[in-house]
């Protein structure tokens, strides 16, 4: 029996975005590097998402599906995909968001020329709420690449559905804190960053749309994160 092992695992956490998700899984099915499975974890969805993944799991046996009994945050949605993961490398779709076709081809020929110290490849992009549209990373940030740890202590530039990160620094240095919700990424970057050197393409290469929902949008969460 042929295994299919690719080298790239795509995690997908969903909760109730079933609008969406189907533009998200396309995004990155459609890319033009191939070799990638997508884990798609349903972190206890009360709407129709599970029949939109199901629909498209029919048509691309790539796509993979988990769900959870109940809702238990992105942060533990991203472990389990984590800790399904078969690929060499991982990275990070969001619901409502879009990878632009050539993103991981770009991400995995730098990280393959890569020194073995550079853990994370990660992109620019654009984070659109309504009709405003920013780019990230932004000109203020003074260090972008190689050794970010005191950059990043200042505050996160990195968008999650942007990066391209070893599988072996998960192992090495653990996986998402639950308890840090929604700035988890963040906390996660800072984590790696004392170990692992960053690497950027400087160009928009994923859509991050936010909603009146988006959990970053919450003040009061962000506090207490």
């Amino acid at each position: 029996m042929n295994i299919f092992k690719p080298s790239v695992s795509v995690i997908l956490p969903t909760y109730n975005r079933a609008y969406s998700i189907e533009r998200a899984i396309g995004s990155v099915l459609n890319q033009t590097y191939q070799d990638l499975e997508l884990l798609i974890v349903d972190d206890g969805s009360i709407d129709n998402t599970e029949e939109k993944v199901f629909a498209l799991k029919k048509l691309d046996s790539r796509i993979k599906y988990v769900r959870h009994k109940e809702n238990k945050g992105p942060a533990a949605a991203r472990n389990t995909g984590i800790q399904l993961a078969s690929g060499k490398f991982i990275a990070f779709q969001d619901s409502d968001d879009e990878w632009l076709p050539e993103k991981l081809e770009k991400q995995i020929n730098v990280i393959n020329k890569a020194s073995d110290d550079v853990g994370v490849v990660y992109t620019g992009f654009w984070r659109i709420f309504s009709d405003k549209k920013r780019y990230y990373p932004s000109e203020n940030i003074n260090k972008k690449e190689g050794d970010i740890h005191r950059e990043i202590l200042n505050g996160n530039f990195i968008g999650m559905p942007t990066v391209l990160i070893k599988k072996e620094c998960f192992s090495e240095l653990g996986l998402f804190d639950e308890n840090i919700q929604p700035l988890e990424d963040w906390e996660l970057f800072i984590r790696f960053s004392r170990k692992f050197k960053f690497l950027l393409i400087n160009e928009p290469l994923v859509m991050e749309y936010e909603s009146d929902d988006s959990i970053s949008r919450d003040k009061s969460a962000n506090i207490r994160a």
